[in-house]
């Protein structure tokens, strides 16, 4: 069995458009009767692939800091990463399918409709001019950027004085940084309001992980969703150029990194009955 072709961004695939119709719906049944939003954590990143990481440290923040979304903002072309990047397009289509089962969680395309590099303050600025003076931003990111040898230090961003003015900062802990450090970096910015996620624990998982134990056809279970897979499989992503040139991408590679998924019938005959699942609770019925 061939694998599937890698598409440009002009072209989406079915799945990726079944995606984006139920993610559409899933928003407008989310912000009906709702008031705006008072707080709004901004997540971005190159989320390639998104995995179980990125969404169990959001959750955990987003109840943590009592946020009313947590808007998952695909980065176009990051300035400090611009080489060896799948497509952001792609990559955006997972985060759709990373995202979709959470009504909190909201992917977000706003870097995406802006040529040139993708610089944080752009983003926030956007967002702050979308929801207005009276809702809160909440920029969570890595612990890395505070640390102060680091050459993407916080404080060198492009115009990092506004974008301290216009948001929060929620801090990660990466693996060897401890929440003491953190604290002690934090105060070398004192124009910044930050604060450390020191609830949040750094999963064992990670991006570059997924896609070097896909090239070598090891297992991701419970590193990803089930949904980011599939479209990693429909994309021929990450995999080697061996495996796709044998046919292994949708065939003897899904054996050993995912065991045989339901057909296309009841993939999205499940996606009907959550979605029902989802309106029922929502309006009580």
């Amino acid at each position: 069995m061939k694998p599937t072709s890698n598409k440009g961004s002009s072209g989406l695939s079915a799945f990726a458009k079944v995606w984006r119709l139920l993610t559409n719906l899933k928003m407008q049944l989310t912000n009906c009767g709702q008031k705006q939003p008072k707080k709004v954590g901004i997540y971005g990143g190159k989320f390639d692939p998104p995995h179980v990481g990125h969404l169990m440290c959001a959750e955990m923040t987003r109840e943590a800091f009592g946020l009313d979304k947590v808007l998952f903002v695909t980065s176009a072309v990051p300035p400090h990463k611009s080489t060896g990047v799948s497509d952001a397009r792609v990559r955006h289509e997972m985060v759709e399918a990373a995202v979709f089962r959470n009504c909190f969680f909201e992917a977000c395309d706003i870097e995406l409709k802006r040529a040139g590099p993708s610089y944080t303050l752009d983003t926030v600025r956007a967002l702050s001019a979308q929801y207005g003076p009276e809702t809160q931003l909440y920029l969570m990111l890595s612990s890395e950027y505070l640390e102060p040898t680091h050459p993407w230090h916080l404080s060198k961003w492009h115009d990092s004085a506004e974008l301290f003015s216009l948001a929060h900062f929620l801090i990660f802990a990466r693996p060897g940084h401890s929440t003491e450090q953190i604290e002690e970096w934090a105060k070398l910015i004192p124009q910044a309001r930050i604060e450390c996620l020191h609830f949040c624990p750094s999963p064992p998982v990670s991006s570059t992980m997924i896609r070097e134990r896909i090239a070598r056809g090891q297992s991701v279970w419970y590193m990803i969703l089930p949904e980011v897979w599939q479209l990693i499989r429909k994309r021929g992503l990450y995999f080697t150029s061996a495996q796709s040139s044998a046919g292994d991408t949708a065939g003897s590679a899904s054996a050993v990194v995912t065991p045989r998924r339901c057909t296309p019938c009841q993939k999205y005959g499940n996606l009907v009955v959550r979605l029902l699942r989802g309106l029922r609770n929502r309006f009580s019925l």
